[in-house]
């Protein structure tokens, strides 16, 4: 009692949430290198050129998924069904304050692998291991590791689980049970699914709904807010229609209505923001400059990988735009100059890419002058998580509301021009179009 009393508490004031109250080892790590990074990693990558808001990095987003990760664990802890009960750690218990932990650091950890400007140039630079396997590799690595094992030593983890390997379950809640399987070629349990979900789930994880309430306040597009306060307090853990040993996140009937708001709120930040043609725009030459600065030498490994941050490409960009003999001279000078920009073209029809070969040639234009991003469309899926109506009954969501009865794809296709022939190009689309 006495060294609680005199002890300060730490805290950190953020913009969306309030206070964010930690521990002392919760603040060692944030202080530490690979945390104290993503100070300088953009969370909207470049669209501070289109909304000069949005200049939040993903340092504060990470406090802010650690705090809804943990609110969520709260809640979901408090309000257990009886036909699951034996499948979730008692309030107050050792696996319950073991697995708190776990949940906190992972949500900290989950966005440790991005790259400058977060998304914008991810798939032409990782590939298919995405961010999450370099999230994967700090969360093991030799920067971390005396971290870790003063945790371990010091905050008791043997006394609360002797039995789990405490980073692996970071790791494991972190990048999210898809991932693991992927990287790891390794299995969860029913509990270590719902605890990965709370950070990473596609509807109810807190780095969804932090990065929604976030972008939306930055931005001051408006589309992204809704009452997360109420959805978190109807999230519960359900099991599934057919097995009732399989667990998922869910909801309870009354959340109904603040899911559909969730789901509107990413549908319209698509839109106005994530989707936007003229982020789109930039984001595009922001890629095809950071696909020729960098090189694989750069990434080969942690040490290297932790260098990189926006700043190193802000300055690179402006020495390009003033050098007219640098490889990606036209893409730096369209960014810092703001004119001639590409333009970014929504395609709302399916077009295959023999065809724009086919415009391309068919008006001259030059092959550095057109690109493109062509995905396969795909058909609208039914959202298929849990719902606790009365008597202990699941339904699934879009038996229960019609606006929960399909999700929007997530990717659209995009062609990239010119303004040089941005109307040969648009003329081409349609009279392609009026031929189908």
């Amino acid at each position: 009692m006495v060294k609680d009393f005199f002890s300060d508490e730490k805290k950190i004031y953020d913009s969306v949430h309030g206070f964010i109250r930690l521990d002392e080892f919760e603040k060692e790590f944030i202080d530490s290198a690979p945390f104290q990074r993503l100070h300088y990693i953009h969370q909207l990558g470049i669209s501070f050129l289109v909304y000069p808001g949005s200049t939040h990095t993903r340092f504060e987003h990470s406090l802010g998924v650690m705090e809804l990760a943990t609110r969520i664990y709260h809640n979901i802890s408090k309000s257990v069904r009886p036909d699951i009960f034996h499948h979730v750690p008692r309030k107050g218990s050792v696996d319950y304050h073991y697995w708190r932990r776990v949940l906190r650091f992972a949500a900290l950890s989950h966005d440790l692998g991005h790259l400058p400007f977060s998304h914008v140039a991810e798939n032409v630079i990782l590939k298919d291991g995405g961010h999450e396997e370099w999230t994967l590799k700090i969360i093991e690595s030799k920067e971390l590791k005396p971290f870790w094992d003063r945790v371990i030593q010091e905050a008791g983890i043997h006394d609360l689980c002797d039995d789990r390997n405490f980073v692996q379950d970071i790791a494991k809640v972190a990048i999210g049970e898809k991932r693991w399987k992927t990287l790891r070629s390794g299995e969860m349990t029913p509990w270590e699914k719902v605890i990965s979900e709370i950070v990473t789930g596609d509807f109810f994880g807190a780095d969804r709904i932090d990065y929604l309430i976030r972008d939306s306040k930055s931005t001051g597009v408006a589309y992204g807010l809704f009452d997360y306060h109420q959805l978190i307090e109807m999230i519960r853990i359900l099991p599934s229609e057919q097995n009732s040993e399989t667990l998922s996140l869910g909801i309870n009937e009354n959340g109904i209505e603040s899911c559909e708001a969730l789901l509107l709120a990413r549908h319209f930040m698509h839109r106005r923001v994530y989707q936007y043609s003229t982020v789109k725009a930039y984001n595009f030459h922001l890629r095809r400059f950071m696909k020729i600065f960098f090189s694989p030498h750069d990434f080969k490994d942690v040490e290297s990988f932790l260098r990189h941050t926006d700043a190193e490409v802000i300055q690179a960009l402006h020495a390009a735009a003033r050098t007219p003999s640098h490889p990606a001279h036209e893409d730096a000078a369209r960014i810092i100059t703001r004119k001639k920009r590409f333009r970014a073209l929504a395609l709302n029809f399916e077009i295959p890419e023999k065809e724009l070969e086919k415009i391309r040639l068919d008006y001259a234009i030059p092959e550095h002058a057109m690109c493109w991003e062509i995905y396969p469309v795909t058909k609208k899926v039914a959202l298929s998580f849990p719902v606790s109506r009365q008597h202990l009954l699941i339904e699934s969501a879009g038996d229960i509301s019609d606006l929960l009865t399909s999700a929007l794809s997530k990717k659209s296709s995009w062609i990239y021009v010119s303004p040089d022939y941005e109307i040969a190009l648009t003329t081409a689309l349609e009279q392609y179009r009026r031929q189908e």
